[in-house]
């Protein structure tokens, strides 16, 4: 039987899967998020800054992501990235943050997106 959290659950999945197929197809350069959530928009998931971030820190604590400022020199570790999230989560736009908020896809991400690694529960891939 399908019931509203079978759905909502797949809709998540699909949602983690066309980010992770953006920052794919994008590589090696990064994304910025204002730009996945317009991508997002343009392929039907439209997404708030907060749920964004929320599906983005997702990705981001299996390693396939990762977070950083456009300006930055040098690769955050995981608080400073989490930080970076939560900020983008909390503010209305980039002026509030301060800087633009890039994603790139890992070296996982791209195993998974190629299809060389096991599936992972939660993320549907996109092809």
């Amino acid at each position: 039987m399908w019931n509203p959290k079978d759905q909502q659950r797949e809709r998540n999945e699909r949602l983690r899967g066309w980010i992770v197929y953006f920052l794919y197809k994008a590589r090696p350069k990064p994304l910025e998020l204002v730009t996945l959530m317009r991508l997002l928009d343009s392929r039907n998931h439209p997404c708030s800054r907060r749920r964004l971030a929320e599906e983005i820190d997702y990705l981001r604590s299996l390693r396939l992501i990762r977070i950083f400022p456009s300006m930055a020199e040098e690769e955050l570790d995981e608080v400073k990235q989490t930080k970076w999230v939560q900020r983008f989560a909390d503010s209305n736009s980039d002026e509030d943050v301060g800087d633009s908020l890039c994603a790139r896809i890992t070296r996982a991400g791209i195993n998974f997106q190629d299809g060389t690694t096991h599936s992972i529960t939660g993320i549907m891939r996109v092809e």
